[in-house]
C-alpha cells in the first residue's frame, strides 16, 4: 500500500492507495521546500502528519494538489487538508488541479469558504485542467494528459465516463508519470515513453471485458515495462489482503 522512491533529488512517497478507499502520493524536491500532492483521498491529512510532515511548517511546502478525477477515493481528503492549512495560518496561495469540469472539488472548496465565512488565511486557486495543459512549480514542470475512465460499483458495474487525467512531472532530467485511474489508452502509452518512474493503477487482478474502467495487473505490468521503473498501486489484491487481516 505504501512505497518510496528517490532519484537525483526527487522523492516519491506513495503514502496510501487502495481502490474505493484512498490514494495519496507526495512528490518532493528534496533540497527545496517544494512538494506536489498527487490525489487527496480520505486520510491524506493523517498520512502527512504521521509520516511525512512531523514539522507543521512543512505543510507550507505543498504548492499544488493534482487531482486525477473526482471519485471519493481520490478527492475525499481535500476538505480536512485545506481546513488544517487554515488552522496553521498558511499564507501562500494553493493551486488545486482537477479535470474540467469540476463538480466535487469546487463544492468542497465552496463549503469550506462558507464554513469559515470567507476568512481563510490563504487563497485557493481551482484550476480546471485538460489534456496538454502545462504548469511550473519551481524546478518541477507538470504536464496534464487525458485518460479514459468509468466508475464501477456493485449496483452499477459499468458506470458513465467521467473527466479524468494523468500527470507527467519533469525535474532535473527525470520524468515521472502518474496514470490516475484509467483503462489502457493511447495517451498513457505515449506518456510512458522515456519515463524514469511510472505509477500505474492496477485495480483488476485479471483482465476484464470493459477495459476503460481500470487496468488489470497484467496490463499495468506490460505498460510499466516501457518505463525504466514502475510501481503498481490501487490494487484490489491489496484491499482484499487488508480486509483479511481484520
Amino acid at each position: 500500500m505504501s512505497y518510496e522512491w528517490e532519484k537525483k533529488g526527487l522523492s516519491v512517497n506513495v503514502m496510501f492507495s487502495l481502490p474505493g478507499v484512498a490514494t495519496q502520493i507526495l512528490v518532493s524536491v528534496i533540497d527545496e521546500r517544494i512538494d506536489l500532492l498527487l490525489d487527496c483521498g480520505s486520510g491524506t491529512l493523517r498520512d502527512l502528519l504521521l509520516d511525512q510532515y512531523l514539522d507543521e511548517e512543512r505543510f507550507n511546502n505543498i504548492k499544488a494538489v493534482l487531482i486525477s478525477h473526482e471519485h471519493f477515493d481520490h478527492v475525499g481528503g481535500l476538505y480536512p487538508l485545506l481546513d488544517f492549512m487554515h488552522i496553521l495560518g498558511r499564507e501562500e496561495s494553493l493551486e488545486i488541479m482537477v479535470p474540467r469540469p469540476s463538480t466535487v472539488a469546487i463544492r468542497l472548496i465552496d463549503a469550506l469558504k462558507a464554513f469559515r465565512k470567507s476568512s481563510l488565511t490563504y487563497k485557493i486557486d481551482l484550476l480546471e485542467v485538460s489534456d496538454g495543459d502545462e504548469f511550473q512549480y519551481g524546478p518541477m514542470r507538470v504536464r496534464v494528459f487525458g485518460v479514459v475512465h468509468r466508475g464501477s460499483t456493485k449496483t452499477e458495474p459499468i458506470g458513465p465516463y467521467i473527466p479524468a487525467v494523468g500527470y507527467s512531472i519533469f525535474f532535473n532530467g527525470i520524468k515521472l508519470v502518474y496514470s490516475g485511474d484509467t483503462g489502457v489508452c493511447n495517451s498513457l502509452t505515449h506518456e510512458l515513453h522515456g519515463a524514469d518512474l511510472a505509477i500505474l493503477e492496477a485495480t483488476w487482478e485479471e483482465n476484464k471485458d470493459f477495459k476503460e474502467i481500470h487496468m488489470s495487473e497484467e496490463e499495468a505490468i506490460k505498460l510499466g515495462g516501457t518505463a525504466k521503473e514502475f510501481i503498481l498501486i490501487h490494487r484490489l489484491r491489496d484491499l482484499r489482503k487488508a480486509l483479511k487481516q481484520k
